[in-house]
């Protein structure tokens, strides 16, 4: 899904892609799941408990992947559209029903996205070193990382990694409606304290 915004100077646009959707879920289960049953009854699964508590089952179509815990809890990575969410945890569901001889009801599940990982081109330089100084709450170590940081609680609390291509990750938000008005303000402040640079 990409979306085409003009900013307020129509010399500049900006495109955007979600890259990742991170959900949490509880499966409400008063008993603990035995996640070695998981492991020998479920493929693409992985699981070492010396090394991590959880479980990781992985999905093909679409491609995901699950952390899934002894108590119930998920967590549920690598998901780009929203309308895939209830679908594999429904899977899974229908998977545990079937190992375990439960009744989890699939209609019963309420996901909370947790996090928003998304990729954005304003496709126009940007000058880090400037903006290093003009923004607040901006980290630039180019030596150590050719990004710049910046952290922002308006309009909403959010980590923008800058690249100096006029690439851009977001990270931190959690709904969707809110992605747009965050990269048009980015967009807008780097309009504003001039660090599109202009060949």
């Amino acid at each position: 899904m990409v979306l085409r915004i003009k900013l307020k100077d129509d010399k500049k646009s900006l495109s955007y892609v979600i890259q990742n959707i991170v959900v949490k879920e509880i499966l409400n289960q008063e008993e603990n799941f035995d996640l070695n049953e998981i492991l020998i009854n479920l493929n693409n699964t992985e699981y070492n408990p010396k090394r991590f508590p959880g479980l990781f089952i992985r999905f093909t179509h679409p491609r995901c992947v699950i952390i899934f815990f002894r108590n119930g809890k998920l967590i549920l990575t690598g998901l780009k559209l929203f309308n895939q969410i209830e679908l594999v945890i429904k899977r899974l569901i229908f998977k545990l029903n079937d190992i375990f001889k439960i009744r989890i009801d699939p209609n019963s599940i309420k996901p909370q996205i947790v996090n928003l990982v998304i990729t954005a081109n304003f496709y126009i330089e940007i000058n880090l070193n400037l903006a290093a100084i003009r923004l607040d709450n901006a980290i630039y170590e180019p030596e150590v990382f050719p990004g710049l940081i910046y952290k922002t609680t308006n309009p909403i609390k959010s980590v923008f990694l800058i690249f100096s291509t006029g690439k851009v990750v977001l990270t931190g938000i959690r709904e969707k409606k809110m992605v747009e008005p965050a990269l048009i303000r980015l967009g807008n402040l780097l309009d504003e304290e001039d660090l599109f640079t202009t060949s």
